[in-house]
């Protein structure tokens, strides 16, 4: 019980402190990024606590040029990274305030910082009421980022079987392997798995169809102007359609 109010009081004092910007303003001259680390409920992560410091300072204001431009201002001037055990998931963001799971830091096969860059582009995404149909697409734009500019792993295709099952992933790449373990096919609608499944979907679209779509659908998401015809009117033909080119050439690279 003392570790949940920790981390509910932590995150309720850094969610209040810190100035979240409007989309019409910038910050004033000067502003810098502050970063809070919070280790009380770890305190064998000091090490990790001072990787993410410098990880925030660096990757904070570049993924928000990634995404929205150079003048575009920071969401929040403030970002909280709480690790503490037992959150049940990888981690997890609210506002400028990220959960990490300090157990599961200690088992993951890949550098955690790739972690914590996914999470802090869904403190620069900050969006407000995204539809429910656009949640696959929030979760690949944070993998889309993390993959292509941090880890520059992302590839333009999946390695994919004629009944479109996942192929020869090893636990270098724990969110592939888990559905090709569970033998999910990803011929229809695929894109909803998300995540590198969807990054690599958007990078496809990047390469071949709108060098822009990452930076539309960021926009898009953020004025509350998503809908799914949106790839139509970019890409000039419907999403699933989109999806099932995408496929094909992948099988295709596999033949």
């Amino acid at each position: 019980m003392k570790l949940r109010i920790t981390a509910v009081f932590a995150t309720l004092m850094f969610s209040l402190a810190s100035r979240a910007w409007g989309a019409s303003e910038s910050p004033p001259a000067g502003t810098s990024v502050h970063a809070f680390i919070d280790v009380t409920c770890a305190e064998d992560f000091k090490d990790y606590a001072l990787k993410s410091r410098a990880t925030v300072s660096e990757w904070y204001p570049r993924i928000n040029e990634i995404l929205s431009g150079p003048d575009h201002a920071l969401p929040f001037d403030t970002i909280a990274i709480l690790f503490e055990p037992g959150l049940r998931v990888p981690a997890l963001t609210n506002g400028n305030v990220i959960r990490a799971d300090c157990n599961y830091i200690k088992v993951m096969p890949d550098d955690y910082r790739a972690m914590i860059i996914h999470e802090l582009t869904h403190v620069v995404q900050h969006y407000r009421g995204a539809p429910s149909n656009a949640s696959w697409i929030v979760e690949s734009i944070a993998d889309y980022v993390r993959h292509k500019y941090f880890e520059k792993d992302i590839q333009e295709t999946l390695r994919l079987q004629q009944n479109g099952v996942l192929s020869h992933y090893t636990n270098k790449e724990p969110y592939f392997l888990s559905l090709q373990n569970g033998g999910t096919s990803l011929d229809d609608q695929g894109y909803l798995k998300s995540y590198t499944v969807g990054a690599t979907f958007l990078f496809w679209l990047e390469k071949h169809k709108d060098p822009q779509i990452v930076q539309k659908l960021n926009l898009a998401l953020s004025q509350g102007t998503y809908a799914t015809n949106l790839f139509r009117d970019w890409c000039g033909i419907a999403l699933d359609d989109l999806w099932t080119e995408f496929v094909t050439q992948s099988k295709s690279k596999q033949s």
